[in-house]
C-alpha cells in the first residue's frame, strides 16, 4: 500500500515552514481540502491507467515460478478413521440394595478406593432373619412329613408330595439366607467409588439385583436409582461413533490413537466392540457406536473427558514417495522431472498409486534416493517489494502517472515495501 510519511512541526494556516531544507507554504484549510480533492481524484485515474497498462503488458501466466527439488523416500504411511469421543471406565458397577429395609450403615464415600466383595453398606436384618427362621421351620416339618410317611410304608404318591415340600421347603430356605446376605450391599469389582445415594435412616426398597457392571456413563449412573456407583479407575475405554461409509473399514482389534481433548499424552487402544444398530447424530445421518479399549498404563485420565480418535484401517511400509508438486500429467502421461548425475533435468514417466497429504506414491519409475525437480511459486510479477509469494503487479518500466505523479514514498509498485 502507499506509504505516507507524516510532516515535522505543527503547521497553521497560510504559514511558512522548511521540510527538509525546502520552503513550503500551507494554504488555507478550505483551499487545502480542494485541492486533495483533485488530488485524490488524479490519483485514483494514474491507478486505473497504470492497471491497464500492467495488464496489457503482462503474458498469459498470473505467476512465475522457481524450482527447489526434492529426493524419493521410502516410509511407512497409514490410513486412518477419525472421530471423536469419551473415555469412560472400562468397569461401571451400579450397585443397589436387593432387598428392603431400613439403612444402618454407609461404610464408604464419594472418592473412596473398594477392594470386590468389600461391604459398602447395611440395611436392617430383623425382619429378614424372622423370614430366615420361618423357612427353616418349614422345611423341618417337611423333612419330618417325609420321614414319617416313609417309616409308615405309605405309597408312591404321597412320597412323591412329601418330597416335593422338601424341595420347595428347601428352595424357601435358600431365598432367605440369600435375602440375609443381602442386607449388606458389596461392591462386585475393584475401584473407587463414584456417587453415594444413601444415608442413614433412608428406606430402601428392593431392587431383586444387586447391581451390574458396564461401561456405562459414571455421570448417568449417579441418576439411575444406584444406590453406590463403583468405576475403575486405571482401566479405560473410549465411546465413539462412525457415519456409515466407515463402518465397513472397521473390526475389531484394530489400533488407535486417542488424544484426550485438554491436550494430556497420546494414548493407545484396539477396537473392542463395534455397534450394528444406528443411532441420529441429530444431523440427519446415522452413526453406529464403536468401543475402543485402551492398552497400557494410563496416568492421568478421568473418565468423561474428551479424546480425539484416530482408528488406523491400514498401515503400508516402504512406500516409495515424492512431493505431489513434482507429479504432473503431460498429455495424458504421468511425469516428473529427473534430475541427472550430471545436473541435466530429464522427464521421466511414472506410475503413481495412493496420496498421502502432500505426498504421491510412486509405484514405479524412480528409486528410493531419485532427485525430482518441485515447482515453487513466487507470486505475481515482480512487485517493489514484499517476499516470495507476497508480491502485487509491477508496473511497466518508465510508466508514469499522468501529470508526472509518483507513489508516494518512491518505488513502482502496488504493496512496495518502500
Amino acid at each position: 500500500m502507499p506509504v505516507h510519511r507524516e510532516l515535522p512541526g505543527s503547521f497553521q494556516d497560510g504559514a511558512r515552514k522548511s521540510v527538509d531544507g525546502v520552503p513550503v507554504r500551507l494554504l488555507p484549510r478550505s483551499r487545502r481540502a480542494r485541492r486533495a480533492i483533485v488530488l485524490l481524484a488524479t490519483l485514483v485515474a494514474g491507478v486505473g491507467v497504470a492497471g491497464a497498462a500492467w495488464a496489457v503488458t503482462q503474458d498469459d501466466s498470473p505467476t512465475t515460478a522457481s524450482t527447489t527439488t526434492a529426493e524419493a523416500s521410502v516410509g511407512t504411511y497409514e490410513e486412518t478413521v477419525t472421530s471423536t469421543g469419551t473415555f469412560q471406565p472400562a468397569e461401571t458397577a451400579e450397585l443397589s440394595f436387593a432387598v428392603s429395609g431400613e439403612v444402618l450403615t454407609v461404610d464408604v464415600a464419594e472418592g473412596d478406593v473398594v477392594t470386590a466383595g468389600q461391604a459398602l453398606a447395611t440395611v436392617g436384618t430383623e425382619t429378614l432373619e424372622a423370614e430366615l427362621t420361618a423357612a427353616e421351620a418349614t422345611l423341618d416339618a417337611a423333612r419330618e412329613r417325609l420321614d414319617s410317611d416313609t417309616d409308615a410304608g405309605a405309597g408312591d404318591t404321597q412320597l412323591a408330595a412329601d418330597e416335593a415340600s422338601v424341595a420347595a421347603a428347601e428352595s424357601r430356605v435358600a431365598q432367605a439366607e440369600e435375602a440375609l446376605a443381602n442386607a449388606t450391599l458389596r461392591s462386585t469389582i475393584a475401584g473407587t467409588v463414584a456417587s453415594v445415594d444413601l444415608v442413614v435412616g433412608d428406606e430402601v426398597s428392593g431392587s431383586g439385583s444387586s447391581g451390574a457392571a458396564g461401561g456405562a456413563d459414571p455421570a448417568a449412573s449417579a441418576g439411575s436409582g444406584a444406590h453406590v456407583t463403583v468405576i475403575t479407575t486405571d482401566a479405560f475405554v473410549v465411546e465413539t461413533s462412525v457415519g456409515s461409509a466407515d463402518l465397513g473399514r472397521l473390526q475389531p482389534g484394530l489400533q488407535a490413537e486417542l488424544t484426550p481433548s485438554d491436550g494430556g499424552d497420546v494414548v493407545y487402544g484396539t477396537v473392542a466392540s463395534i455397534g450394528l444398530v444406528a443411532s441420529d447424530s441429530g444431523s440427519g445421518s446415522a452413526t453406529f457406536p464403536v468401543e475402543i479399549a485402551v492398552t497400557g498404563e494410563v496416568v492421568g485420565l478421568y473418565a468423561g473427558a474428551g479424546a480425539d480418535v484416530s482408528i488406523i484401517v491400514e498401515q503400508r511400509a516402504d512406500v516409495l514417495t515424492v512431493p505431489s508438486a513434482a507429479v504432473r500429467t503431460v498429455d495424458g502421461q504421468t511425469m516428473v522431472t529427473l534430475v541427472g548425475d550430471d545436473g541435466s533435468q530429464i522427464e521421466t514417466p511414472v506410475e503413481i498409486g495412493a496420496s498421502f497429504g502432500v505426498q504421491t506414491e510412486i509405484v514405479s519409475g524412480l528409486e528410493a534416493g531419485d532427485e525430482v525437480v518441485v515447482p515453487r511459486l513466487t507470486g505475481l510479477g515482480g512487485g517493489g517489494g514484499g517476499e516470495d509469494g507476497d508480491r502485487l503487479p509491477q508496473l511497466p518500466d518508465g510508466f508514469e502517472f499522468p501529470g508526472g505523479g509518483v507513489f508516494p514514498g518512491g518505488g513502482g509498485g502496488f504493496g512496495g515495501r518502500g
